[in-house]
């Protein structure tokens, strides 16, 4: 019987009847087979191969191939083949397939993403001639849900006019059965990935490990040249790259800019997704920082790392540009909502680090206050005798005649007397540091505050200059003042003694507006109060902005180094955040962002 496009005629023999009945049961098994493994089983060669001889049974085809996207390349590659011949040209047949995408009947159904048929070979302006005996081809598209060609379906046959609307369908319908078990592998893969990276990131609080399995486990979920996850810094509020698969590696831990730059430092901003077919085209790409040069990259998916109340930082994916001009390497919906899980657990981990650090750090603190309360009373102790006993030594000293050992004497006990004093000042720090997270809190006006604490600190002659801009309409804030006039005193101490030169100190407050609480990550819902304290001064190194808080860190003479920290320990009491913002050789600047109801 000569097979046409034409549909096949309702009067014909019995024989017929029995044959095209016996073809549709035959169909319907495979059918309703293909479609039972593959929700069962998904993505297999075993099973794309029955998709294949499916195919050819169905259409009563000769030979026949299944050709899948590879989706680094843009280009088909032969993944399954049925019928005779393949033993000698199967591999010849894979390369002219990755050659020529944007040829051939094959090429052409990719291309269009519908299904083609012709009758006659010869005569069909996209047909590349593989086998002598071949003449007619049917070519279906295996689709994904996105509407993109995931493989094509390419059957031959020996008869002209070989195929009809009825292999059309069941070619189509097979097609879809593939479709099906390739969306469910993928499914299954970036279900597994993502348990996977549940499992991991629960059981790892060390936030750099964290990181480097993060982009390491995210390519199983998702497919991308390269990943890229940035942090953003307490102190500086710049998103600093933690890790990274490609030609950033050498740039983890330095690279950092401010959030609201570029596209990846709006994202950390705003704390929305941002997908882009091509950064370019888009007006926020500064084209820094990047994984792929930008002739190469062809796509650019960024998703916020979240915590409950803020916005942690950033995780982006890039892509190559196809090779193939018909493949696009977008991303997709699931790709974002993928991406935004793994963010979701990225955030939870690094709280949970991050809190685990906090426990640890107030561990060591309560640690060290209970050694500071300990030794500061034995030392008092001692003070307290050796005050006496230097009393009772300068009243035997004036006694003596006058001559030159008394001036010697006098001169020793007098170095004693400093020495003392000095005891005493370390034993008012240890002190300080003990006691400065025990608040007694109340109503307090920050500008007259601010007014005091200057008056007290500011040294009356100087040549350093003060200049205050406090805002109006800033509400009672509910604190400790003595504890909160204790830090800023500091504050302004620091300023004017790492000035000796003459400079200026700035002091200035006012209310924060919701879009800047937004950009500075403080906790939604609440008002903030904005305290600065800059000088003109060496300023701050990058290197060092994290570690001048730290207990005993410091870069004077005198001191314990307990200054800053204690600063610190008081601002975050009252559930506030304390930054250093300055540029070095441009000042210190030490901002305090103080909620007006703890």
């Amino acid at each position: 019987m000569k097979a046409t496009n034409e549909p096949c005629p309702q009067s014909t023999s019995p024989a017929v009847h029995e044959d095209h009945n016996r073809r549709a049961e035959e169909f319907l098994r495979d059918l309703n087979s293909l479609f039972a493994e593959a929700v069962r089983t998904g993505e297999s060669h075993a099973f794309l191969q029955r998709t294949l001889d499916a195919s050819v049974r169905a259409v009563r085809g000769r030979r026949g191939f299944l050709a899948l996207v590879h989706f680094e390349s843009g280009e088909l590659e032969v993944c399954s083949t049925s019928g005779e011949g393949w033993s000698r040209l199967g591999r010849k047949m894979q390369l002219h397939l990755a050659q020529e995408t944007s040829r051939g009947i094959t090429g052409h159904v990719a291309l269009t993403t519908r299904p083609y048929v012709t009758g006659n070979v010869d005569r069909d302006p996209y047909y590349l001639r593989y086998f002598d005996d071949v003449k007619s081809e049917i070519a279906m598209p295996v689709l994904a849900a996105t509407g993109q060609t995931r493989g094509v379906i390419n059957i031959d046959s020996e008869r002209p006019d070989a195929f009809d609307a009825d292999d059309m369908a069941h070619l189509a319908a097979i097609a879809q059965a593939a479709s099906i078990a390739l969306g469910i592998e993928g499914f299954r893969t970036r279900e597994a990935a993502l348990i996977e990276i549940g499992k991991t990131l629960s059981s790892t609080l060390e936030i750099s490990s964290l990181m480097k399995k993060v982009v390491d486990m995210a390519a199983e979920a998702i497919r991308f040249e390269d990943c890229s996850v940035f942090l953003i810094d307490e102190q500086s509020n710049y998103l600093k790259l933690m890790a990274t698969r490609g030609a950033l590696a050498d740039k983890v831990g330095k690279t950092a800019y401010p959030v609201g730059e570029g596209v990846t430092g709006s994202v950390a901003k705003y704390g929305e997704p941002v997908r882009i077919d091509d950064p370019r085209s888009d007006p926020r790409w500064l084209g820094k920082f990047n994984e792929l040069s930008d002739d190469d990259i062809g796509a650019f998916l960024a998703v916020p790392i979240m915590s409950r109340d803020k916005i942690l930082g950033v995780l982006r994916v890039v892509r190559r540009k196809a090779n193939a001009p018909w493949f696009s390497n977008r991303f997709t919906d699931t790709d974002e909502r993928v991406m935004l899980t793994i963010a979701s657990q990225l955030g939870a981990a690094v709280e949970n680090a991050r809190s685990h650090m906090r426990l640890v750090r107030a561990e060591r603190m309560a640690a060290w206050g209970e050694l500071s309360a300990r030794s500061a009373h034995m030392i008092g102790n001692r003070t307290f005798a050796l005050k006496g006993d230097l009393n009772e030594l300068n009243y035997l000293i004036a006694e003596l005649p006058e001559n030159e050992q008394r001036k010697e004497i006098a001169a020793i006990a007098a170095s004693m007397g400093r020495g003392v004093e000095r005891l005493e000042e370390i034993l008012r720090e240890f002190r300080d540091f003990v006691v400065a997270t025990q608040l007694a809190t109340a109503e307090a006006d920050i500008n007259a505050m601010l007014r005091s604490v200057a008056e007290e600190s500011f040294p009356k002659r100087s040549n350093v200059r003060l200049a205050m801009d406090l805002g109006d309409g800033i509400p009672p804030v509910i604190c400790d003042e003595k504890k909160l006039k204790r830090a800023l005193s500091e504050l302004i101490e620091n300023a004017v003694s790492f000035q000796p030169e003459g400079g200026e100190v700035r002091i200035s407050s006012r209310l924060l507006t919701p879009e800047e609480r937004a950009t500075e990550r403080l906790a939604h819902g609440r008002n903030y109060v904005r305290i600065e304290v800059a000088d003109s001064g060496p300023g701050v190194a990058d290197e060092l902005k994290e570690k001048i808080f730290q207990p005993f860190f410091t870069s004077r003479v005198k001191g314990m180094g307990l200054g800053l920290s204690i600063v610190k320990g008081i601002v975050e009491a009252h559930q506030g955040v304390l930054r250093e913002t300055g540029r070095l050789g441009e000042g210190a600047r030490f901002v305090i962002f103080l909620p007006l109801e703890p």
